[in-house]
């Protein structure tokens, strides 16, 4: 067998932000094939067409996304965490020109009911990033910064539901309110910790 003459983790990059531009219904195999610059036969006997091309950029966007979280896990300053995540979160927003939003959040309204190996993929996404808060929130009520009486997995479940909020508020917002109504958002959120 010949070695691959291509970088996988280039070719599934340029596949995850072909899907995260276009959808999963939108992107044809001649999407894929300009934007990895393969073939198509080489896609096909490499990956095995688009349905696995989807998989695999959607792997790799919860690989990114869920390791921020659980960098900050074992945080000494849990609330300084949370607002850093989620200004980090609107920081990526505010900056995100083409205006792709949450390759997760998009995926999971096109293809949720409809495909349940890539629905069950997307639901994998948003349970790492609730169990990534929820080790931060825990954690946060063993050193005393939360409060024993507040529900972790409660809070875990509300911050990722804040998280996707601020992605999905944030594409219908003027340019000139985004900012400020995003941090207001951000510091709403903080507080209820």
């Amino acid at each position: 067998m010949r070695p691959r003459e291509f970088d996988e983790g280039a070719v599934v990059d340029a596949v995850m932000r072909t899907f995260w531009r276009n959808g999963y219904a939108a992107t044809s195999m001649n999407d894929l094939v300009e934007a990895t610059g393969l073939s198509r036969s080489t896609i096909y006997n490499s990956f095995g067409g688009k349905k696995t091309l989807f998989a695999l950029a959607l792997k790799e966007y919860r690989r990114v996304t869920t390791g921020t979280v659980a960098k900050i896990s074992r945080s000494a300053d849990v609330r300084g965490s949370l607002r850093a995540l989620l200004i980090s979160i609107v920081d990526d927003e505010l900056s995100d020109h083409e205006g792709f939003g949450c390759f997760a959040a998009n995926s999971s309204l096109e293809i949720s009911g409809r495909d349940p190996e890539l629905s069950a993929l997307v639901a994998q996404h948003f349970q790492r990033l609730e169990s990534g808060l929820l080790r931060l929130l825990r954690h946060g009520q063993k050193t005393g910064e939360i409060s024993p009486d507040q529900d972790c997995q409660i809070l875990s479940r509300y911050f990722v539901a804040v998280i996707q909020g601020i992605r999905v508020v944030s594409k219908g917002l003027p340019a000139a309110s985004r900012q400020p109504y995003l941090h207001s958002i951000v510091e709403a959120s903080i507080a209820t910790v």
